[in-house]
């Protein structure tokens, strides 16, 4: 349980450094009061998906924001962490990397679809965060877990 409790904590952390607003750099870092395990390696997990991005289809960007726009309106989060989980699989399986683990692979599309979205809709950002931070703690922890945790993660 302090282990799901600890990653639920650093998935925080990497979604809010992620997500934070270039402006104001210290904005993701507010809702977490105590310091996180494994913050140098998570802000370095989180800069290198930054860096990195994705070519998502912009068909798939463009249909996914409609339809989160419209499910978040409607205050039904469990309905759009759902949406987001499906379409981050829906485009792993169009555009796997095969050098990378299919964890890694997920991780990689949830941190684009995620900031693409937050910047076209900020709005939405604390929706998207619930979505993103729901999807990698029930789809990838048990991965990341396994692989010695975030201090780990080899994204290329």
């Amino acid at each position: 349980m302090a282990t799901q409790k600890l990653f639920e904590g650093q998935t925080e952390y990497l979604v809010n450094f992620l997500l934070q607003d270039d402006d104001d750099p210290d904005i993701g870092f507010r809702c977490s009061e105590d310091p996180v395990e494994d913050s140098e390696a998570l802000r370095a997990v989180g800069q290198r998906l930054r860096q990195l991005g994705d070519l998502i289809n912009q068909e798939h960007l463009d249909s996914f924001t409609r339809d989160f726009q419209r499910v978040a309106a409607q205050q039904a989060i469990a309905q759009a962490c759902e949406l987001f989980s499906d379409t981050v699989n829906q485009i792993c399986k169009e555009r796997a990397n095969g050098n990378l683990s299919i964890e890694l692979n997920l991780l990689k599309v949830t941190a684009s679809l995620g900031t693409y979205v937050a910047q076209k809709m900020p709005a939405l950002v604390n929706e998207i965060k619930t979505a993103m931070a729901s999807f990698i703690n029930t789809k990838l922890q048990k991965g990341i877990t396994e692989a010695g945790g975030w201090a780990n993660v080899q994204i290329e």
